[in-house]
Order: C-alpha cells, then structure tokens, then sequence
C-alpha cells in the first residue's frame, strides 16, 4: 500500500492518540474488573451452595430435635415412677371401678405430657390384658398393621424405643417402647406405648421458620416424606452421604442439597428453585454490569473531553499557522483564549503571537515605505509641469472660447482648470467633503458636455457634512466607474446618485448607477480588488488602502451589485472634522 494511504499511529492527531491510549487503558481495565467479577461470582456461587448446605443441615437439626423429643417424652413417660405405679396398679386390681380410676389417672398424667409436645398428634398404650388406650386425637389412624408391627419391634426391643416409618402417602411416625416394671417384678412388661408424631407439623415449622424449598426425606431407596412425587433422587445421590447439584425438574432448574442424618439414617433432599436461590446473584451481576457499562460510558465521555480539552489549544494554533503559511496574516487570531496558561501551550501561543505581530509590523513598515515612495515618484512627477504654464494656457483658452461665443468649451475649460489644479495641488491630501463635491461637479459638468442627455448626476449630501474632512479625489474615480461601466450596453439614460447616510461614529458615501449590474462571480472580483480599473488610473483598491491607512480597518470601500439593477459602491469613513 503506498505510504500516502497508509496512516501509521504516529501520523495520527493528538487527540485521536490520546483516545486510542485512553481507550485501550479502559479496555484493560474492563478486562481486569470482569476477571475479577467472575472470580466474585464463583465464590458467591461458593457461599451460596455452603449456605444452603448450612440450611439443609439447620433444618434438619430442627426436624430431628424434634423427633428425639418425641423419643425422650416416650423415655420420660416410661420411667415415670407415678405411671409405672399406675400401670402396676391395673396389672394388679381386680376392682373395675379402681381400674377404671386408675386408667384415669394414667391417661390424664400421660396428655399432661403430651401437652408439651405439639407436634404429637396421639399417644396409645396397649398392654396383654387387653386393654387399648389412645390418649389424644389423630387426624390419621395409623393401619392396625403398623400397630401391631410397633408392638412386635418394641418387643423385641426390650425398652428401647423404635420408629416406625410408613410411607409417603402418611405424614406421620410411630415411636413404639415397651414399658417394664422397675419395681420388685424388675423388667416385666406392663405394656407398649406408642407415640403418634406429625411429621407434616415439623416440617410446615421448619420450612416456615427456614423459607427453605421442598423437602424431601428417605431411608435408603424408600421415600419417608415428599413435597412432589414425581421427585425421586439420582443414583449418585443415592450412594454419597451428602451433597449438592443442579438439575433439571419439570423444566424448572432446581439446586437439590442433600445429607443422611447418622441418628435415623435418613437421608434429606431439600430443593430449590436455581432461579430463585440465584436471584441476588443474577441482581448483582445485573447491576455490576449496569455500572461497569455506565462507569465504561461515563470514562470515554470523560476521556473525549479531556483529549479535545488538551488538544483544542494545539489545534487551534496549529489552526493559525496554517492561515499565516496561506499568506492570509490579516484572518490570523493573535490573542488566544489559552494565552495566559503557564505550561507549554501558553508558552508557544504567546510566541506565535509576537511572531505573527512582529511579521505584520514588518510588512506594515514595508508598505508605508512602498507608499512614501509612490508619492515621492508622483510629486516629481508634480515638479516636471510648470503649474503657471498650465494655468496660463488653460485660461488662454478660456479667452478664445468666450471670445467667439463657445461658453460650452469655455465652462469644460474652467473646469478641467479646477480638476487640474487639485490633482496637482500641493497641499494637504485630505480635503472637506463640500470640496470633493466640488470637483465632482467640475468632472461631470465636463462629462455632461460629453454625454449630453445619455448622462444623468443626482447629488443628495446633507450640507451639515460638508466640513467632515476625506481623501482627496475619492469620489471622482468611483463616479468615473460608474460613468464608463454604466454607460455600457444601455439605451436608455445612465443615472448615477451621490448621497450620504450619517450614522453616530460612520459617514456613508454611496455613488448608486442604474447600469447592467454583475454577476456574483465579477462581484466577488470586485469584492477582492481583482477587476482592471477602467477609469482614471486611480484603481479602487487603491482608495480602498488610502482610506484603511488613514482611518483604520473600519474604513474603506464596501461593494453590491446585481444583473440589471445597477451598481452600490459605499464609502465609510469615521467622521473627522
């Protein structure tokens, strides 16, 4: 690729270097912070799944203190000493009505126990003699076999309790113990009691008190307790003690945590919507990534403005130098809003500017010599015509021209005289306003005599600024333009119109021609002084830099013109007495 295509990172500006530099310095900082989000969010995964680990475990402390609560109540009850008197009582009454009394006294002692415990629904005795007690009232009767299998375990037991667990159709347990005599008959049996637990009731406690998901408890491959039948555990969960995953349930990403109580052996499932158990997660990744884009946004809006704040000084001056290498010194800015900075930009901005100073004294200097010397060349010139010479024959002129009745060429004769005698006068080149009409007049009354009726002069100058002083001969070259382009290509009368307009500060002359007018592109010429003079000599850009050298920038010649509705040139000039 040729090298003039090819834009290496060198050539590139200093703002869009700062950028890329700026840019790149973010990017790798973004790259930085998202590492490091990833690494905060797989240790919040870490937390999340111990604490959820911690709950399981929190749970199923709750549930099982609850369940050796009901093993200790049957413990408490069985070694009471008033109930085994009472037991030993109805072994040994023969009277009904004391039997009677005596169960009575039983069951009212065993429901102030079982008063403590909410979550026991029952409790039953049953004994060889045939008697059948059920303290409480169960909303579900446990089947006849369960009865009869609690009774045969407890049996066998020898007063040690034993669970029986139905299975998931029933929210219950059975704790069965075969309470013996600790009296003089030490360890005969005196009956089984059997203790009804809720276990729906625990587990509604725990999961309000938790706000956990859906528990689910087995022993070995056979569910105890379900929220949802459909849910049955992996194989892998089946054979690992304790644990985590995620799976896939009804469609719905669930977080199943579960661990086997050495107590009972059971194993709990306790289940959670991924979604759910994650949404703090996915909140907080949510709004870091809302920040990071805010933070990322809010950097290179920062950036753009800090690059263009440091370089907008460079680029203006850069700006400037290229106006000054064009040539154009005039439309160069030599006081710049950054001048007065200490640091290296003030510094060159102050030296661009004495130099840009320097340079236009320099070519001021050079034109006024220019000038000077122009004038020097016209005064010789002035020195090579006697000016007694010219007056004499003009004025001989004049003598013959009354002498045989030629008042025509007599009034051109007096005022060519006049015309002449200013333009070679010596004296000041500034003259009052009421004398430059004047010798306006002399010049068209020459011009009328030349034109006849083709030529038409309308004067409208207030006489109240007739003593306002302006260059000599600035009105007369204008006029002349206007005569010789005005009287081109027109049929009808050319009219050209002097008036002047008074402002506070500002005279405006204008010299208005009802002519062919130009197009834009000639006015533009014109505008810029590139149109050859086809009047006196004098060129209008000469006028224009008589009038800035004497008045300053806000005097000189101002220009306007359209095809077919004449020609306005403008004279402004401060007033000046």
């Amino acid at each position: 690729m040729h090298r003039g295509q090819r834009r290496s990172f060198k050539d590139l500006r200093i703002k869009h270097k700062l950028m890329i530099v700026m840019i790149l310095v973010i990017v790798l900082i973004c790259i930085v912070v998202l590492i490091g989000l990833q690494w905060l969010f797989r240790a919040y995964d870490d937390m999340l799944y111990v604490q959820s680990a911690r709950s399981i475990n929190n749970s199923i402390s709750d549930i099982e203190y609850e369940i050796l609560s009901a093993e200790k109540l049957s413990m408490t009850i069985a070694m009471d000493t008033r109930i085994q008197e009472q037991l030993n009582r109805i072994k040994d009454l023969t009277n009904e009505y004391d039997r009677m009394q005596a169960l009575t006294d039983f069951k009212n002692k065993v429901f102030a126990y079982m008063l403590t415990h909410k979550h026991i629904s029952s409790i039953r005795y049953v004994n060889d003699f045939g008697y059948d007690l059920m303290i409480g009232q169960s909303p579900q009767v446990p089947d006849e076999s369960l009865i009869r299998l609690a009774i045969s375990r407890a049996s066998v037991m020898k007063g040690a309790n034993v669970w029986i667990e139905p299975d998931a159709r029933h929210d219950y347990l059975l704790a069965a113990r075969a309470i013996l005599s600790a009296g003089p008959e030490l360890l005969e049996p005196l009956g089984t009691l059997i203790i009804q637990v809720n276990l729906e009731s625990i587990i509604r406690q725990h999961q309000s008190s938790a706000d956990a998901g859906n528990l689910y408890i087995w022993k070995g491959d056979r569910p105890i307790y379900v929220s949802d039948e459909r849910f049955v555990p992996l194989p892998d969960m089946l054979k690992d003690k304790q644990g985590y995953t995620i799976r896939e349930l009804d469609g719905v990403n669930s977080f199943i945590a579960y661990t086997t109580s050495s107590d009972t052996g059971w194993t709990y499932y306790n289940v959670f919507s991924y979604d759910d158990i994650f949404q703090r997660k996915n909140d907080l990744r949510m709004t870091l990534l809302v920040a990071v884009v805010l933070l990322l946004t809010a950097v290179i809006i920062i950036s753009y403005r800090l690059s263009h704040m440091l370089t907008q000084p460079i680029e203006q001056l850069t700006d400037q130098m290229k106006l000054a290498e064009k040539g154009d010194l005039g439309k160069v800015i030599t006081s710049f809003a950054f001048t007065d900075r200490a640091d290296e930009i003030g510094y060159l901005e102050k030296r661009f500017s004495i130099m840009i100073q320097r340079i236009n004294t320099l070519i001021e200097e050079n034109y006024t010599r220019q000038i000077m010397l122009k004038d020097t060349e016209y005064r010789a010139l002035q020195a090579q015509i006697n000016p007694h010479f010219l007056y004499n024959t003009l004025t001989s002129i004049n003598w013959l021209a009354r002498s045989n009745g030629q008042s025509a060429i007599s009034s051109m004769v007096e005022s060519l005289g006049r015309l002449l005698r200013a333009a070679i006068s010596n004296k000041e080149p500034m003259i009052t306003i009421g004398e430059e009409i004047k010798l306006l007049q002399d010049y068209m009354n020459i011009q009328k005599v030349r034109y006849g009726h083709d030529l038409q002069f309308v004067l409208d100058i207030d006489e109240r600024l007739h003593d306002y002083r302006i260059p000599k001969m600035s009105l007369q070259p204008i006029v002349e333009n206007s005569v010789k382009h005005g009287l081109e290509n027109m049929l009808e009368p050319c009219v050209i119109t002097v008036s002047a307009e008074d402002t506070d500060t500002m005279i405006h002359l204008s010299v208005a021609d009802n002519g062919p007018g130009m197009d834009e592109e000639t006015l533009e010429k014109l505008k810029d002084f590139r149109l050859p003079s086809k009047g006196s000599g004098i060129g209008l850009k000469n006028i224009h830099e008589r009038l800035q050298l004497l008045f300053g920038e806000e005097a000189g010649l101002s220009f306007s013109s359209k095809p077919g509705q004449g020609t306005l040139v403008i004279i402004k000039l401060p007033k000046e007495v």
